[in-house]
């Protein structure tokens, strides 16, 4: 039976498992996956009042199972790393119970070394929504020859993966890169042509380690997007996870399914809409790798712009207030840290100090896109956009503000810390190249304020607009 090389929700697998002890036996255990729970181990074993040297059952009673296990199946062997302890119960009559155990990270494969080391690697590829749409990259190129009178007579299809962009994330040497996979099927082979996110680092590191670099570019694409954006799948590759013949003569240090619990439950995700992917707010012309790293560069300085922000983006059916909230306190703190604007000081308070209108002017302004078709002036739109979140977030306010305006505060904002994280990532002044595709959401978002018949005036009121 050949390796297995995936693991998918709803997938049980039997074998024994192996604590790295000499002279323990193998226990039987059952692995499952599926969209709940994430990983879990289900392990029979005969309580110890039973069976006196059962180191199974101390396992449980304990809630201490060994921190690594492998799992060994006819289907090839399964690495479990950082196991924790997650109930149990016992048949008192009979003595037998059944132990569960929930792995923090699966590999498939078997690693050299040491059984107890922590799972540390150099190489981590993720599968991420908008990967593909984001860089155009594919492993497939495809030629034919035609008669005289155009009828196709050959075709001629080359598989290669050789496109990648490649640029650095402090110690980590990341890459966007092509990949494939030839899959059987009934009726012949399947290629799997994608986009994988790889990072390397000159050492081993933890999953964790990896992930916190590729959640940099999984919220970029968000930005990009505009909406939520999930890993669907994740692979190693380190030389402890070497492919061996039996006189143990590496052949091929291949990539090998991860499945980490840390975001099992993204892969159970809704795929974003085709609409959505096919119209990112940039493309890789200027999401490249300089753009990668600038942004990766800022990260921890933006914090506070960017996760609000996310957290609006990945939750489009919130409901409006709370979305414009969050977009706010972004939008607040990036206009902290763009600094003063030219024409600013007419949205100071009488006393001549910025306020909240201050911080979304300097916004909108950073943009560098013109927002004349919604309004009578952006000092207006600042005041508008300061209007509705202040009369969202205090009680002496009075009654919340109309759905409609609401609406169209927060459509315009959740656009306005999508523009400010692509010039985070690349501040060219050159507008239609930076925001090339934008023109179809801002259409959009035109049409929205015209189906309603509003305009914004230099007051920050919304007025009727034929």
């Amino acid at each position: 039976m050949a390796a297995r090389r995936n693991i998918n929700f709803g997938d049980s697998i039997t074998g024994m498992l192996v604590d790295g002890v000499e002279e323990t036996p193998y226990v039987a255990a059952t692995l499952t996956l599926n969209e709940e729970t994430g990983l879990r181990v289900a392990v029979p074993y005969v309580d110890e009042l039973r069976e006196s040297h059962n180191s199974t059952s101390a396992w449980f009673e304990g809630e201490m199972p060994p921190r690594n296990l492998l799992l060994v199946s006819l289907e090839g062997n399964i690495s479990l790393f950082g196991c924790k302890y997650s109930g149990h119960s016992v048949n008192l009559s009979y003595g037998v119970g059944v132990g569960k155990i929930t792995p923090s990270e699966m590999v498939l494969g078997h690693r050299d070394g040491d059984h107890e080391d922590p799972l540390l690697v150099k190489e981590l590829r993720s599968e991420i929504d908008g990967l593909r749409e984001l860089t155009g990259f594919s492993s497939i190129k495809q030629s034919g020859v035609t008669d005289e009178e155009g009828r196709t007579k050959k075709v001629t299809i080359e598989i290669s993966a050789l496109q990648e962009m490649a640029w650095s994330q402090g110690s980590a040497e990341m890459k966007f890169a092509s990949n494939w996979v030839l899959n059987p099927v009934q009726s012949g082979l399947a290629i799997d042509d994608g986009v994988g996110l790889v990072s390397r680092f000159p050492e081993g590191q933890s999953i964790d380690t990896h992930l916190r670099e590729h959640r940099k570019v999984a919220s970029l694409l968000s930005f990009l997007f505009g909406c939520p954006i999930y890993f669907r799948r994740h692979e190693v590759r380190d030389p402890r996870f070497a492919q061996k013949t039996m006189t143990e003569r590496v052949v091929d240090i291949p990539f090998r399914q991860v499945v980490t619990q840390n975001t099992v439950k993204d892969h159970a995700k809704p795929v974003p809409p085709k609409r959505r992917l096919q119209n990112p707010l940039a493309r890789g012309e200027v999401i490249n790798g300089s753009a990668l790293e600038a942004w990766s560069n800022s990260y921890e300085e933006w914090g506070r712009f960017i996760f609000p922000a996310l957290s609006s983006l990945n939750r489009p059916g919130a409901i409006l207030e709370n979305l414009v909230v969050n977009a706010a306190m972004s939008m607040e703190a990036a206009g902290s840290l763009i600094g003063s604007v030219s024409g600013e000081a007419d949205t100071y308070t009488p006393g001549g100090k910025p306020k909240t209108a201050t911080f979304m002017y300097r916004c909108l302004v950073r943009t560098g896109w013109r927002w004349g078709e919604l309004c009578d002036s952006v000092t207006g739109l600042a005041q508008a956009i300061a209007n509705n979140y202040n009369t969202i977030k205090h009680f002496d306010r009075g009654e919340f503000p109309s759905q409609v305006e609401t609406y169209l505060i927060g459509s315009t904002m959740n656009l306005v810390v999508r523009m400010l994280a692509v010039r985070l990532a690349n501040p060219s002044d050159n507008t239609s190249v930076l925001f090339g595709d934008f023109i179809h959401d801002f259409e959009g978002l035109k049409e929205d304020f015209a189906n309603h018949g509003l305009r914004v005036n230099d007051s920050g009121n919304f007025t009727a607009h034929p």
